[in-house]
């Protein structure tokens, strides 16, 4: 039998908890294989982060190709860190998903200080890829920075997945994650068919780098191989939660870990 082939257009997190490592780790526990176009490298220290973008040029000369291949099953998209690159994936996914699933993980990870950049990234992806998303995956910054709309409860989260699914996305699950009250982290879904919320309980464990791009990349993979969004995405939970449970430290000088792809395969294994 041929293996999947998926595609991520994404940064590269030096750190390997997100990014395209995140998405190359989650295809492969999902039995496809990944193939990557890189948008920018991410450099941290232990307290911040600095982003180099991948010039247009060369992203467009990875996804040229990239377009070469006719087989793909589906495609993850997280950090794009210009318009122009927005427009790009936006124009390379018209020529080339018009039957495959793609999922759109609208990451702005930019400074909080640069809200001019953050606000036309925002636009950008409401008119380019949003309408293009089978499922958009935002967690609740992010979508309230594509909604303007304030999220501090379980009703606005549902709210404002709504607002998104009427601006073209078939499926939308806005992440509340840690950020709303209470003792679960609460995604609410929302698509023609459903409007709901999905509950886990919280966990205290400090290894969530890669959370959202795991959690996208596992929606795809399942997406690609016929699963239903509303089936993808509640697998997709538990297969961040069991990551997060079992995630790596990276070492005393980091606050935060990363989220272990494999962790739900090697549950209860000793690393």
């Amino acid at each position: 039998m041929a293996i999947g082939k998926m595609i991520t257009i994404a940064g590269s997190d030096i750190l390997a908890g997100g990014g395209i490592q995140a998405d190359l780790a989650t295809f492969n526990e999902y039995g496809l294989f990944g193939l990557s176009a890189v948008t920018s490298i991410v450099t941290v220290t232990q307290t911040d982060f600095d982003m180099h973008v991948v010039p247009i040029k060369v992203l467009a000369a990875q996804l040229e190709s990239l377009s070469q291949l006719t087989d793909v099953a589906g495609i993850k998209v997280g950090l794009l860190p210009t318009v122009a690159h927005i427009e790009l994936v936006s124009d390379f996914l018209r020529a080339n998903a018009q039957h495959i699933p793609v999922v759109i993980d609208p990451v702005m990870a930019f400074k909080e200080t640069d809200t001019v950049n953050v606000g036309k990234l925002a636009q950008a992806i409401i008119e380019k890829l949003i309408p293009l998303a089978t499922v958009i995956t935002p967690n609740l910054i992010e979508a309230q920075l594509l909604t303007q709309q304030t999220i501090k409860s379980e009703a606005e989260l549902l709210a404002a997945a709504e607002t998104l699914h009427q601006l073209g996305a078939q499926t939308v699950v806005v992440k509340g994650g840690m950020r709303l009250s209470g003792d679960n982290a609460t995604d609410a879904i929302v698509s023609d068919s459903t409007q709901t919320l999905v509950k886990l309980q919280k966990i205290t464990q400090p290894f969530n780098n890669g959370a959202g791009c795991t959690f996208s990349s596992a929606i795809a993979s399942q997406l690609a191989q016929g699963e239903t969004p509303f089936n993808a995405i509640n697998d997709a939970k538990d297969f961040v939660h069991e990551g997060i449970l079992q995630g790596i430290k990276l070492n005393d000088a980091f606050e935060v870990g990363n989220v272990w792809q494999a962790a739900r395969r090697h549950k209860g294994m000793d690393k």
